[in-house]
């Protein structure tokens, strides 16, 4: 999600966060981003948190796949 949809969206994960939460962001101009998206996708399955084919995966997924193509 882009910056502003993120901080615009009140259900976004950003303002769901509370405010003494710890967050960690990845920015599209990281090289280890995609990666790093791939295995916090494959850890939510094997911990059983989530199925590949749910929503929060899926979006995870098109971000991850915008990322490598506008890298191209």
């Amino acid at each position: 999600m882009r910056k502003i949809d993120e901080v615009n969206n009140p259900n976004s994960c950003l303002n769901k966060a509370k405010d003494n939460e710890l967050i960690f962001v990845l920015l599209e101009r990281d090289e280890a981003a995609p990666i790093a998206i791939q295995a916090w996708i494959d850890a939510r399955v094997r911990i059983g948190k989530n199925s590949y084919d749910d929503a929060q995966l899926k979006e995870a997924r098109e971000i991850l796949f915008s990322m490598m193509e506008r890298r191209r």
